[in-house]
């Protein structure tokens, strides 16, 4: 019965989204960029318990602080991954997942309109390679011209990294692409993870990271919510186009948010490592 229930729901669901893609995307982007404004909060809330609370927990001592920060990126990652593999049997077995992928994917390519294709086949090329690519080197090159050498570092692992793990994913889920004949927009190779979703995800949150180290409080909140924006567009376009299934962008946010939380929580460690390093300890 529950499987039923959760079938019939996954169906009603597809065909809801599949109605207004504009509109979804509107509305999708409005909930990420309120999540974004949620991730700040978090983070100043994080930062705000880094001393003497915190300490009474974890030591000020370099090592302890890596070792907890290591901790917490493995459960986190393990978390992720039992995630990631849920999602991928519900679509090989037509779960919820998998007649929501289906129903949502031809859906769309009944009533996704050429016009409505071009403008998210524009749209899409925020999560391209040679996009973020450039973006990386450009932002690293800044950050190590003016001496933010452990961030620019930090951004660089955070993208290749990500890259890395979503190659590794891919192969090893090898599953196929949807059936996109429109001719607007193409992609090649295995679909699960969205690569464009992940890398989307780690490079516009990350730069919303950076932007709470380097810029003036007032440009955090508008820095958040862009990303959030941004992060969403890029998935959802991917949809739109048929050039991956629902569940595959879900996967690449899963895995970017993962692999961005963990690299976050180790540089908020070194920078908390340093800041107790520069003040002596009371004994």
């Amino acid at each position: 019965m529950t499987m039923t229930s959760g079938v019939s729901a996954a169906t009603q669901a597809g065909t809801l989204l599949a109605q207004s893609p504009l509109g979804w995307w509107m509305a999708g982007m409005l909930v990420c960029a309120l999540l974004g404004i949620a991730a700040l909060a978090g983070l100043r809330r994080l930062r705000r318990h880094a001393g003497p609370p915190l300490r009474r927990v974890v030591p000020a001592q370099a090592h302890w602080i890596m070792l907890a920060a290591m901790a917490a990126s493995a459960c986190t990652l393990v978390l992720a991954g039992i995630a990631m593999a849920g999602l991928a049997e519900s679509g090989r077995t037509l779960g919820p997942w998998g007649v929501l992928d289906d129903v949502l994917a031809t859906g769309l390519q009944t009533q996704a309109s050429a016009a409505v294709l071009q403008w998210f086949a524009a749209l899409t090329h925020l999560g391209d390679t040679w996009v973020l690519t450039a973006l990386a080197l450009g932002v690293a090159a800044a950050l190590w011209l003016y001496q933010h050498r452990l961030l620019a570092l930090g951004w660089l692992v955070a993208l290749a990294g990500n890259g890395a793990l979503t190659r590794v994913l891919k192969n090893l889920f090898e599953r196929v692409r949807p059936e996109h004949t429109h001719g607007i927009a193409e992609a090649s190779g295995y679909s699960f993870p969205s690569g464009h979703s992940s890398a989307s995800m780690v490079a516009y949150a990350m730069l919303a990271y950076l932007a709470t180290r380097l810029l003036p409080r007032a440009w955090h909140l508008p820095a958040a919510m862009v990303a959030g924006a941004l992060i969403f567009t890029t998935g959802w376009s991917r949809v739109v186009l048929h050039v991956h299934y629902a569940s595959d962008v879900l996967a690449g946010w899963l895995l970017g948010s993962t692999w961005m939380l963990c690299t976050v929580l180790i540089m908020e460690s070194v920078a908390r490592w340093r800041r107790a390093g520069s003040v002596p300890v009371r004994t």
